[in-house]
């Protein structure tokens, strides 16, 4: 997202920190002496009590910022990946730093594909009298929120009815329901 898009009272997501509402924007000075520097004022939806406070110089963080999607938006989105099948990283090590760079993004085209790839390969391995690792069921958890938190806000929906509502417009994706490993 650019500065210039950023506006107080705006939702937002920021990384894997999901919903945030833009509280303010203003000039802060954290230390005595300090000249302030201009910062974006985040509060997370999931935790209210905590602020995330973003230095509009900083164009890392700043590039983490993205606006909701729309309805329109996520059901193209559902419509984009149908038919795509991620293929599974055998690496322990490479998995986990690929599944927790997609949480930190927060891109929830790449949240979804990573959801669908975790639930292949738990379907695989439930077949075998197998379960996912543990590190790789909290993932599926983390990126779960995630999606829910938006699809749920922008389609005014309950969180419990997102994997429905998906399996409705998709009729083929793996449920998106709670993780139960």
């Amino acid at each position: 997202m650019q500065k210039s898009e950023i506006r107080k009272g705006q939702h937002v997501i920021y990384g894997a920190s999901g919903i945030c509402l833009i509280e303010d924007i203003k000039e802060i000075s954290f230390y005595s002496g300090d000249t302030g520097k201009m910062y974006c004022i985040l509060h997370p939806l999931k935790n209210k009590e905590s602020a995330i406070y973003l230095p509009l110089d900083n164009k890392k963080l700043i590039a983490k910022i993205r606006p909701l999607l729309t309805k329109k938006e996520i059901d193209d989105l559902l419509m984009g990946i149908a038919d795509q099948i991620p293929e599974w990283e055998n690496d322990r090590r490479r998995r986990a730093e690929i599944f927790n760079e997609t949480l930190a993004n927060g891109h929830t085209r790449e949240l979804l594909l990573m959801i669908r790839c975790i639930y292949l390969k738990r379907s695989e391995l439930l077949h075998k009298n197998k379960n996912l690792a543990v590190s790789d069921s909290n993932v599926l958890k983390a990126a779960e929120v995630l999606v829910e938190d938006e699809f749920s806000h922008v389609l005014n929906i309950q969180k419990d009815d997102v994997g429905e509502y998906i399996r409705n417009k998709l009729n083929i994706f793996p449920a998106l329901q709670k993780s139960h490993t």
